[in-house]
């Protein structure tokens, strides 16, 4: 079956999920919910790295800032997106990620339009935390598409959304860069002031962003969130046709061994071994509704061998990605200065390496689902780990021959390689939130903020890293170091803890 539709997708009568992928359909309500995710994300990141394409000189002079205080500003920022990320996992498992979304846009528009009241660099600092919050958007991005695409599609989904979100920050580095010189040149503002109007702009779009998510999406396909548990038990009753079972039983159900009875009715079992082999009603997999968060049910779940192994790759390549784009465009002017690369220039150039995003990180995670497709048997997960430490690891092998040669290169070869680094760095970005909804899937929004909130932590680990190596290319090699040694470590883990193996179920096939 393919995985996109133009039209109206295939959807799984038990859940209520796509099974395709309506990639251009935002009339559809399950395309409109994957166009407001990914372009809610999109615009976030741009407004979480508008600062950085005009940081490389507009904004440093007329503060008359360091460039040690520049990366200071640069680590504050994903500070902020590493400490709200990890916050909106459970916000997300409580009321929807919906809602959480709207709040994180209307939250970020607000220190994003008053940024062109900052007169220092304390103030900017305080500017950059506030606006940072907008990176915590990727959270409920890809809860919000892991409640409304099936386990066939959903690592595309996920790897389309976050993809074309993450080029927003590329798209910055263009947009911010016109807009200050279009105020400069053709509105006759000096540079003081028009960088400070720029920032309209951003914050007009997060709020528009916010309205569309609000008032055009709903929260799960079956119902409100608040009625997930009984819109679930319902749809399943409907399926099975004569068999009853109650709202508590099926979220009751949600983690317990494959085979075990549902209560109610003529005690009708829902074998879920096998999804692969089984896809009657009579076989149809286990709802993975998620939980209301308490920690006596999600800390055993949170601290295990697994949540490590989909955490600590991501310090590498999301947490790579936010540090290296951090500094992309001040090491291209500092790099090419004799060749005379202008701030605009070196914008525009840094840009590629997040637009590249609408194509590598997709293409992660659509790969990983079509990995999983062609596995073994009971293999897919497994197959999907491999993919992504495979991927983690050849990042680390081009970030560590940039960083040893990178001040030799010309800017075809700098430029080039660290292109050539994007497509497994992104890649490995998708792959990892493909194989997110697998692990855990009862408190999935948490699980996809620690893991989003893992690489806010390994942005701000490696800037660390760039701000006391003493240059752009050492800094570069020691988060390549990392990321191999990362990948081979997560290797050996396995990719199902013992008890999720005992549970069965569709998502540890």
């Amino acid at each position: 079956m393919t995985r996109f539709c133009l039209g109206h997708p295939e959807v799984n009568p038990l859940n209520g999920k796509a099974k395709q992928l309506p990639i251009v359909n935002p009339i559809d309500r399950h395309g409109r919910v994957f166009f407001f995710s990914w372009l809610s994300f999109m615009l976030s990141f741009a407004a979480w790295y508008a600062f950085p394409p005009l940081l490389a000189r507009t904004i440093r002079v007329d503060l008359k800032m360091t460039p040690v205080q520049v990366l200071n500003s640069n680590i504050i920022a994903l500070i902020a997106g590493f400490m709200m990320r990890v916050c909106v996992g459970p916000l997300c498992d409580a009321f929807g990620p919906r809602r959480v979304m709207v709040g994180i846009l209307i939250g970020a528009a607000i220190p994003c339009g008053l940024s062109g009241a900052v007169t220092n660099v304390n103030g900017l600092y305080a500017i950059r935390f506030f606006v940072g919050l907008a990176g915590a958007t990727f959270v409920p991005a890809m809860a919000w598409c892991s409640s409304w695409y099936d386990r066939e599609v959903v690592g595309t989904a996920n790897g389309f959304a976050a993809g074309w979100g993450n080029a927003g920050a590329g798209v910055t580095y263009f947009v911010m860069p016109a807009v200050f010189d279009s105020l400069v040149r053709d509105r006759g503002h000096t540079p003081h002031v028009a960088w400070r109007i720029a920032f309209i702009v951003p914050t007009i779009l997060l709020l528009c962003a916010a309205a569309g998510a609000y008032f055009l999406c709903d929260d799960i396909p079956l119902g409100a969130w608040k009625d997930r548990h009984n819109a679930t038990a319902q749809a399943v009753a409907e399926t099975v046709g004569d068999t009853k079972i109650s709202a508590t039983s099926s979220s009751d159900s949600v983690g317990k061994p494959s085979g075990e009875k549902v209560a109610g009715g003529n005690n009708h079992i829902i074998e879920d071994t096998d999804y692969e082999a089984n896809r009657g009603i009579a076989g149809a997999p286990r709802m993975e509704v998620v939980q209301k968060p308490s920690l006596r049910t999600a800390v055993p779940l949170i601290f295990t061998w697994q949540t490590f192994m989909l955490a600590l790759p991501y310090t590498c390549s999301f947490g790579g990605e936010l540090a290296v784009n951090s500094i992309l465009s001040s090491w291209y002017l500092q790099h090419f200065a004799h060749l005379g690369w202008t701030q605009t220039h070196s914008g525009q150039v840094a840009a590629i390496f997040g637009l590249l995003n609408v194509v590598t990180r997709p293409a992660g995670g659509f790969l990983a689902d079509y990995i999983y497709a062609k596995a073994p048997q009971g293999k897919g997960v497994h197959f999907k780990k491999f993919w992504y430490m495979f991927l983690v690891f050849m990042q680390g092998v081009f970030l560590l021959w940039i960083g040893l040669t990178g001040p030799r290169l010309n800017p075809v070869g700098l430029v080039g390689g660290i292109c050539a680094m994007a497509v497994f760095m992104d890649a490995a970005n998708g792959a990892a939130y493909s194989l997110v909804p697998h692990v855990n899937p009862e408190i999935n929004g948490i699980m996809s903020g620690l893991v989003g909130g893992s690489g806010n932590l390994g942005g701000v680990g490696w800037s660390i890293g760039y701000r006391f190596a003493g240059g752009y290319a050492t800094g570069t090699w020691i988060i390549g170091v990392g990321s191999m040694a990362i990948a081979l470590i997560c290797l050996v883990i396995p990719t199902l803890s013992k008890k999720q193996k005992a549970g069965g179920g569709y998502m540890a096939q």
